[in-house]
């Protein structure tokens, strides 16, 4: 019989603990249903935000996490399994948060050509076939990830990294010998752009072309925070490691050459909501600035391509959103079907030289 009470009351001990486990915690300012609020506290733990029930700011994040979330659920259902989306640090941002890391399309001037070199890149140094998959980092020449921020300076990091890593391996720094230059520079000093606002890749190397660059810890990089350009520093060393710059735009094949016989190559597209949840696998969204959920226009750099397993064929290109975003900070995206515009809008590549 005392064995009988005593299975008895584990069993209700047992059945008291479960009951207590399994208890969803309900949100305070009624803005996330039960399921949401688990889902946010779990967000919250993961990405550090302190949100206290009841503030203005912490009710603002719940609800823009409550309608990032449903665009999660309708975005798992359109991906077809070419690649996956997921939550992440952009949960909780406004459609106004997310639009400071793009650019603004209306009113900017289409790409400039003029005083560029447009030859074709065949004739580019010790030419090698192009192999079927081909990624950059492999040379240890590519620098980490970098964040933008909250200003729309991905014209510069795209400018910056397709540069740096064309110039550490011609120079034969790699690994810890690698160089690195200011984003931060073209953002304040190229006045003839837009800064925070926006640019185009093909003027900021044109720019560095025609009159320098200084060293990344010379002129270290703050608009991320600050959402805007700072004054100008002037009395900085200045190295000249652009030679020339290469356009691209709308020939899948001459990119390709380039990527593999000279370096990466920078890109503009269109992005909308979806990409903001990339996770893995090869992006197929096509945006245009018709579609719901436009946010702006990008720029990354490609440092290579590739083709699945499945036959698809992508380029492999970095963005300026932190190693917590994609694959590391890295993603990929369709090749040769104009995803997005992103074989149409502009691509562009520099040709470096030998530096002390």
């Amino acid at each position: 019989m005392n064995r009988f009470f005593l299975l008895l009351a584990l069993a209700l001990i047992g059945l008291a603990l479960a009951a207590r486990s399994g208890k969803r915690k309900i949100d305070s300012d009624g803005i996330l249903d039960e399921d949401s609020t688990d889902r946010f506290d779990s967000f919250k733990s993961k990405f550090k935000r302190n949100c206290i029930d009841g503030t203005t700011a912490c009710k603002q994040r719940k609800r823009n996490y409550a309608k990032n979330l449903k665009r999660l659920k309708e975005l798992n259902e359109t991906t077809n399994g070419d690649y996956e989306v997921e939550e992440n640090k952009f949960m909780d941002w406004s459609d106004d948060d997310m639009k400071k890391m793009v650019f603004p399309i209306d009113g900017m001037p289409k790409p400039q050509t003029d005083n560029l070199d447009l030859s074709d890149p065949v004739q580019l140094r010790n030419k090698r076939a192009a192999a079927a998959n081909f990624d950059w980092r492999t040379t240890t020449a590519v620098n980490p990830i970098r964040n933008q921020g909250s200003c729309g300076s991905c014209w510069a990091f795209a400018s910056v990294a397709a540069l740096e890593t064309q110039m550490n391996y011609k120079n034969n720094r790699t690994g810890a010998l690698r160089r690195s230059y200011s984003e931060q520079y073209l953002v304040d000093c190229s006045v003839t752009y837009w800064g925070c606002g926006g640019g185009y890749p093909s003027a900021a190397l044109t720019y560095i072309k025609n009159y320098g660059t200084p060293r990344g810890a010379a002129y270290p990089y703050v608009s991320g925070t600050t959402g805007d350009t700072t004054e100008c520093m002037t009395g900085l060393t200045l190295e000249k490691p652009v030679s020339a710059v290469s356009i691209f735009t709308g020939n899948v094949s001459q990119t390709v050459t380039f990527i593999k016989n000279q370096g990466p190559v920078t890109a503009c597209f269109y992005v909308c909501n979806s990409f903001y949840a990339y996770a893995s696998g090869v992006y197929t969204a096509n945006c245009t600035p018709n579609s719901p959920g436009f946010q702006g226009g990008h720029a990354v750099a490609i440092i290579g391509y590739g083709t699945t397993a499945a036959g698809v064929n992508y380029w492999l290109a970095r963005n300026s959103w932190g190693t917590d975003w994609g694959i590391n900070g890295y993603f990929m995206i369709k090749r040769g079907a104009d995803v997005s515009s992103i074989e149409s809008w502009e691509i562009t590549g520099p040709r470096t030289v030998l530096l002390p």
